[in-house]
């Protein structure tokens, strides 16, 4: 049995390979098969897989004990090269001997760096007369009849299974072409799923605010000179927020009590001589008028010196942007600066596109998507929906809406952003996929 061209090891070792490619699970799988193992039943020094390129041209696929040399490697340039040259003679699965004298000269110094003795190329046929690649096999001597005779054998094997794995999308195409053949069913189950209702949801950007949440606003033009507290911080009732540059308001203010000082000294000097002198009596109601003039100025600028640092009415959360984005910068009369929100009163405030818009009537489902938490979501309720869209902050025109938490839903931190989805009426699936072509061709054509 020893002199038997194809012993029993050898044959163990091609069935075995066989058994292998048909139990692979991928066409990658498959392909690591024909690089490695078929060393089993022809010793090679390395062994080289190329498939096609998009443009049909051979090209190095995978090297036997090797990860996958660069794009730009030598190696790989002068295989894709060598490959074009010989592929092309090649004749089905009939193995291809091939010696350095086949190559073009230019080739030659790169067959004595990387090539042995001998090479052995073997494509990898179809079961429609193709190929879907080959094996370049780098052997120390020259393979005989019965070592090419398996190497054919399993070229066989290894083009079925790529084919097989390349082609299995037929099986959509064959899937379709069954359902082409019954036009009126396909069309009646379209009908059925056009029909099946479904209830119309928008996404919008949200956001949780503080609900009834006070207006801390600039009580008089000036500059903001100084913040008390910290955005987020937690103040009680009374306690200072920010203060104005007062230094115009306190000259003002001393001016203004010397010109008070002033008036009453000429009416109290008026008063004395009007015992003797009745030109001067008849000048006292002329400077009591003045005087309570200069008296109204002075309390009206004492008033406005007190206004210049703002206090909380009431308790809560002092919500605000940074300091440096305040600090410095010229406001005017009823500039809202900071909004003192209760951290146990939240709602959710929502902006949805008018592009997006559907009608939705207060009491509808609404949940929250928070970005710190995409795991989870927050239930609500629409409570409240303007009529009238409003352009925000983002350039983008949209309707103003809130929700409040529903009943049991836990209190989310003031600020925190996210994602709102709304739930309107139910309408047909088909409704769901043709609303938005359908406002499109209406904005565009007018119909």
């Amino acid at each position: 049995m020893s002199d038997s061209p194809i012993n029993l090891q050898s044959i163990g070792a091609l069935l075995q390979i066989e058994q292998d490619v048909r139990t692979a699970t991928s066409e990658g799988a498959v392909e690591f098969i024909a690089v490695n193992d078929t060393w089993r039943i022809l010793p090679f020094r390395q062994a080289v897989l190329w498939r096609p390129d998009p443009a049909g041209q051979p090209a190095l696929r995978l090297v036997s004990g090797l990860a996958d040399p660069p794009a730009d490697s030598p190696y790989r340039q002068w295989m894709n090269q060598a490959l074009r040259q010989l592929a092309p003679r090649l004749d089905g699965g009939h193995a291809l001997h091939v010696s350095r004298d086949m190559l073009d000269a230019a080739l030659h110094a790169g067959w004595d760096e990387w090539m042995g003795q001998s090479v052995l190329m073997v494509a990898l046929p179809t079961p429609a007369g193709g190929t879907v690649g080959g094996l370049w096999m780098v052997l120390e001597t020259v393979a005989d009849e019965a070592q090419t005779a398996l190497a054919e054998r399993l070229a066989v094997v290894y083009g079925q299974a790529l084919w097989a794995w390349r082609e299995r999308p037929s099986s959509w195409r064959g899937a379709l072409s069954r359902v082409k053949a019954k036009p009126k069913r396909l069309l009646l189950a379209a009908l059925i799923v056009a029909c099946i209702p479904m209830r119309l949801t928008v996404l919008a950007p949200a956001e949780i605010i503080g609900k009834d949440a006070k207006l801390i606003a600039a009580p008089q033009d000036g500059v903001v000179a100084r913040f008390f507290v910290t955005p987020n911080q937690v103040v009680a009732a009374g306690a200072p927020l920010f203060a104005l540059e007062d230094t115009g308001a306190r000259n003002r203010n001393e001016v203004a009590a010397k010109s008070e000082a002033v008036a009453a000294a000429e009416y109290l000097r008026a008063t004395q001589k009007s015992f003797n002198d009745g030109a001067s009596k008849a000048d006292l109601s002329a400077l009591n008028a003045k005087l309570e003039e200069k008296a109204a100025e002075a309390q009206y600028v004492k008033d406005m010196l007190e206004r210049i640092q703002v206090r909380a009415p009431e308790a809560g959360i002092a919500v605000f942007s940074d300091q440096n984005d305040w600090l410095g910068k010229p406001v005017q009369t009823g500039e809202r600066i900071i909004l003192l929100a209760d951290p146990a009163k939240v709602q959710i405030a929502i902006r949805l596109p008018v592009d997006d818009a559907l009608s939705l009537e207060p009491g509808a489902d609404v949940k929250l998507y928070l970005n710190v938490a995409p795991l989870g979501t927050v239930a609500g309720v629409l409570t409240q929906s303007s009529y009238e869209p409003t352009v925000g902050s983002e350039g983008v025109v949209a309707y103003s809406l809130k929700a409040d938490l529903a009943p049991g839903e836990a209190v989310q931190r003031i600020g925190l952003k996210g994602t709102a989805k709304l739930y309107g009426g139910w309408a047909p699936l088909i409704y769901h996929v043709l609303r938005k072509p359908l406002a499109v061709a209406r904005r565009t054509l007018g119909i």
